[in-house]
């Protein structure tokens, strides 16, 4: 089957794959990749399959500073040098101080630009690059925050609550509601950039995806669970995710195709490997295209997981091989397989005030609210 041989191929490459981890929320252990190495910033909480090296450093703040540590570089370099492999440094979202070190040692940097991927996670260009090739959207317009334009998008929606969001941020710490200016006046600088739009009802779906050879992949969407307080008081956190979505088929296939299109335009900007598409579903069943991470998403670890247990190769088994220019065999079938898989499994994480997981939960069954 072609999960055995694609695995092995990765295993024949002659490549030392070193993944950073400076979140030990992740839970990523492709321990079926015999030159595959974690290394954790501190000690990890669980047990791992997975070759590991754990610095014992609480002050390692992001991947970049975990990689500049010289016992890391000890570690990296003496292990690849037993087994004379290339090193392929990995890490959760791309960064420009471990470019700079990757070239400055000859490693592989298994990651997009960072200039790209900015660029692609900016929600006020990533309006506009929506808008420009008439993909679904909420309403949205980008204005100054003060009071008068408050009041005039209040008028323009229709609508007293509204949604107001920053260019940048993550966890939901970057959105905002309120129906009146006054309730947000301290929270959000006076005259800032902002984007405008009004609040709807419905429900989030996610879909991860890789860009592989020039061709897209796609997972069946999975929906995100949000707006439990046990878990975060932030009520634009996504705490959680589930396969099946359970959504309408109507809904799956819009989904497909939306992905599809957007696909499009990342090939056209050279982009490669993982990402993730965030959905919008309203009451009345229509679809939009909230946001791209363009990166490994939160779910990507346990997506994996997922997939093995359907023998389907994973979608980070592609963004190895894209970014490291191992030839993997892919088929129309498998992407067929993989849409259509019956993935069943549910994982929930209790969150901080300041977005940070403490607290992983996940199980192969459908989620049920008694957690």
């Amino acid at each position: 089957m072609n999960l055995d041989k694609n695995i092995n191929i990765v295993n024949q490459s002659k490549i030392n794959f070193y993944f950073l981890v400076v979140d030990n929320s992740l839970s990523i252990d492709p321990y079926f990749l015999k030159n595959f190495y974690l290394i954790f910033a501190n000690h990890p909480n669980q047990t791992y399959k997975s070759k590991s090296f754990c610095l014992h450093q609480k002050s390692i703040k992001n991947s970049g500073q975990l990689l500049s540590q010289t016992p890391i570089v000890d570690y990296i370099k003496t292990t690849s040098s037993k087994n004379k492999h290339q090193v392929a440094i990995v890490s959760f979202k791309p960064s420009a101080k471990i470019k700079y070190l990757c070239q400055q040692h000859r490693w592989l940097y298994v990651a997009n630009s960072t200039q790209l991927s900015r660029r692609l996670e900016n929600k006020f260009k990533f309006l506009k690059l929506c808008q420009k090739n008439n993909l679904p959207t909420i309403p949205a317009f980008l204005d100054k925050f003060n009071q008068q334009n408050f009041q005039r998008y209040q008028q323009q929606f229709k609508q007293k609550r509204l949604v107001l969001q920053t260019s940048f941020g993550w966890a939901g710490q970057s959105t905002f509601s309120a129906s009146a200016y006054s309730q947000l006046k301290n929270k959000i600088q006076p005259q800032r950039s902002i984007k405008f739009s009004p609040l709807l009802h419905g429900y989030t779906l996610l879909n991860n995806a890789v860009i592989y050879h020039q061709k897209l992949i796609q997972s069946p969407p999975a929906l995100q669970i949000s707006r439990l307080k046990k878990f975060s008081s932030n009520p634009f956190a996504t705490i959680g995710r589930q396969w099946p979505s359970l959504a309408p088929s109507s809904i799956t296939k819009q989904i497909k195709k939306i992905t599809i299109q957007f696909s499009k335009i990342l090939i056209n900007q050279n982009y490669q490997g993982f990402f993730g598409l965030d959905f919008f579903v309203d009451t009345k069943n229509n679809v939009y295209l909230l946001e791209i991470n363009p990166r490994l998403t939160a779910s990507f670890a346990f997506y994996t997981q997922l997939e093995i247990k359907q023998k389907l190769t994973p979608l980070f088994l592609f963004h190895l091989a894209q970014l490291s220019k191992i030839k993997l065999k892919k088929s129309l079938l498998h992407q067929q397989k993989l849409f259509k898989a019956k993935m069943i499994g549910h994982q929930l994480t209790h969150r901080r005030l300041n977005g940070h997981i403490y607290k992983k939960i996940e199980k192969f069954s459908i989620f049920k609210n008694k957690i």
